[in-house]
């Protein structure tokens, strides 16, 4: 402190300074503030924090405050950088930038959460091997970041899920996110990850003709686009008008996504009785989007199926992830998942154990694919289930999943749902929609009747199917 007072040139900032110092050595904290507030709106930074680490030292809780909160803002800006050159090939100088960011942040980390502890009255504990000092806010900081980290680690993580920790975890992160974004003048560049592409597939060693039958060195260090949301307004009435019974559900997803930014989706799961048409807005919701998908039957799907296999069997084949990443060269496809429930536990394991790593958007970014025997980027995957019912969902796997209720179709529902399953019979014989005329009012009354109050849409499909084949029957009659 006394160094950085010795290097103002500015007469008024030294008095400042002196005023400040003075204050705190004599016990009159109430003269601190107004000297200090001006101190703080100076443009020198490194006086700035050597002042309030010195305060802090000493005792003055404000300062202490203070500089908790700035090392916290400290760590959103440097954590957003590393994510801003995270898949790109970088030469000595970006990875040592990089790498400072990490280690930086880190400290950063330590002082926010040990100035925070010591401001509330708090101390470490002093246990053995992590913390040297009890007085030292660093080290208590980063003592008890490593106690978070290794118990959401465990059950507590599962638990806390359930609780509504994810929840309130989304909405610190748009928070941070906000601030980061306020916080920046028009000529800083934005620090946010980076949206025009991601490297899926850093490296992998494969042989000439593995690349080849699989297409793989399309992928390989190449930066794979992102699909953007476009025209969400058209994509909601659309989907509302094939699938009213479920708006509800279809809210709530495209509430996820914002016009001309990449496609991102929670982990979702939609639950409903059978015939609610829950794989089929699935599709129809991903078709929306422009986005290709894979679809796959948990009930039949080994873990092997989902993950590929190595390259040591005969008959190796790629995860999903990797065969979608090298079809569609795109970084965000989607994958459909049906019958989740359903999914058995055999010698060739579960398809439940790899989601648990799939699902988690830290292990996600670093998934071991089986076939290349090498870290892939799986976490812009979109990721969609349906199931009749969650029992029977281990609690790491629910816990991972926004859980969405898809209710059966009303009467009320019959005019919509009728007519996009005539339009859904006719493309599937390859004949235009004018081919066969909407249902007129009477049609539409005998349809409802014989679907009830309440009922399935393979029930109401095998009543559209009746009906049009009694009109074919009619016309060739006349």
């Amino acid at each position: 402190m006394n160094e950085a007072r010795e290097n103002l040139g500015d007469e008024r900032i030294r008095m400042l300074v002196d005023s400040v110092l003075g204050a705190m050595e004599a016990g009159q904290d109430h003269l601190v503030d107004m000297p200090l507030a001006e101190l703080l709106a100076s443009p020198d930074e490194p006086l700035k924090w050597a002042l309030l680490f010195h305060l802090a030292g000493a005792g003055y809780r404000p300062a202490q405050l203070e500089v908790s909160a700035r090392c916290a803002a400290e760590v959103v800006l440097m954590v957003a950088l590393h994510d801003s050159f995270r898949g790109r090939t970088l030469d000595d100088e970006g990875r040592r930038l990089v790498a400072r960011a990490l280690t930086d942040a880190e400290t950063m980390v330590g002082h926010a959460v040990g100035w925070g502890t010591l401001a509330h009255g708090l101390a470490s504990e002093g246990r053995s091997g992590t913390v040297r000092s009890a007085t030292d806010p660093k080290a208590i900081g980063i003592d008890a970041t490593a106690a978070l980290w290794a118990g959401v680690s465990t059950s507590a993580r599962e638990l806390g899920y359930g609780e509504g920790y994810e929840e309130g975890s989304s909405l610190a992160v748009a928070v941070a996110k906000r601030n980061l974004k306020e916080s920046r003048t028009p000529e800083e560049p934005d620090l946010r990850q980076n949206s025009s592409g991601r490297v899926v597939v850093p490296s992998a060693t494969l042989s000439r003709d593995d690349r080849k039958q699989w297409d793989i060195e399309q992928v390989i260090g190449k930066a794979l686009p992102l699909v953007h949301a476009s025209g969400l307004a058209d994509s909601r009435r659309d989907l509302h008008a094939g699938h009213l019974h479920a708006a509800s559900a279809i809210d709530r997803i495209l509430a996820d996504l914002a016009e001309d930014r990449p496609v991102s989706i929670r982990p979702t799961l939609l639950v409903g009785p059978p015939g609610a048409g829950k794989s089929r807005l699935c599709r129809d919701l991903l078709d929306a989007l422009g986005m290709p998908f894979a679809a796959i039957d948990a009930g039949t799907t080994s873990d092997h199926g989902l993950t590929g296999s190595p390259r040591r069997w005969s008959s190796a084949y790629p995860s999903v992830p990797l065969r979608l990443f090298t079809q569609h060269k795109l970084a965000n496809p989607g994958v459909i998942v049906d019958e989740l429930e359903k999914a058995g536990r055999s010698s060739a394991g579960s398809v439940h154990d790899p989601l648990l790593s799939l699902l988690e958007p830290l292990s996600a970014t670093k998934w071991r694919d089986l076939f290349l025997d090498a870290e892939i980027d799986a976490s812009r995957i979109i990721w969609l289930f349906t199931a009749n019912s969650t029992q029977g969902l281990p609690g790491p796997l629910r816990s991972r999943l926004r859980v969405l209720k898809v209710p059966l179709p009303s009467a009320e529902h019959v005019p919509a749902l009728s007519d996009r399953i005539r339009r859904d019979l006719l493309a599937e014989l390859d004949l235009e929609p004018g081919m066969e005329p909407p249902f007129d009012g009477e049609e539409l009354g005998a349809l409802t009747n014989a679907f009830g109050a309440q009922g399935s849409l393979r029930d109401l499909r095998r009543y559209v199917e009746e009906l049009i084949k009694l009109r074919w029957f009619e016309g060739r009659q006349h």
